[in-house]
This record gives structure tokens, sequence and C-alpha cells, in this order.
């Protein structure tokens, strides 16, 4: 997780998305909100590219998988094309 501090436009998307998502946020619903399927989620995972997550331990093989929402809103306004 990047230690860097939000800016203003990203903590207010952050107080908005917070009481509907949680601080962390699981693989299908983070898949909802980049509106892409959890396979391709997946698929961003494996190719290092998509917003960070933390692996859990768990009783799974592979552990499971969430998603800090200021990694999510981090992402989400840091992947913006600027246009001239």
């Amino acid at each position: 997780m990047s230690n860097k501090l939000l800016t203003d436009e990203q903590k207010e998307l952050f107080s908005l998305m917070l009481p509907t998502c949680g601080a962390t946020v699981k693989q299908n619903k983070v898949a909802e909100i980049l509106n892409v399927s959890p396979i391709t989620l997946y698929r961003m995972r494996e190719q290092g590219v998509g917003p960070a997550y933390k692996k859990l331990e768990s009783r799974s093989k592979n552990g499971t998988v969430v998603y800090p929402l200021q990694e999510i809103v981090r992402y989400l306004t840091e992947s913006n094309v600027k246009t001239a």
C-alpha cells in the first residue's frame, strides 16, 4: 500500500464511497466498481496493473484478496488520461 496522502478530490470520493463499501472491499465489489468482470480483475492482479490489494490468510488455497478503499480511490483518480 502506498503511503502517499490522498488529495482533496480523493478524500471526497473516499468519504462518499466509505458508507457503502467499507474500508476494505471484496473482489466482486471491486470488479463492479471498476466495471470489469472478476476474471478481468484477477488478470489485472496477475499483470501487476489495477489497484493495490492485500492477500489475507484464509483456508482457501490462494488466500482471500481484499482491496483497501483508499487504493481503489487512488486508482480511479490517478488512472485518468488528461486531454489537451
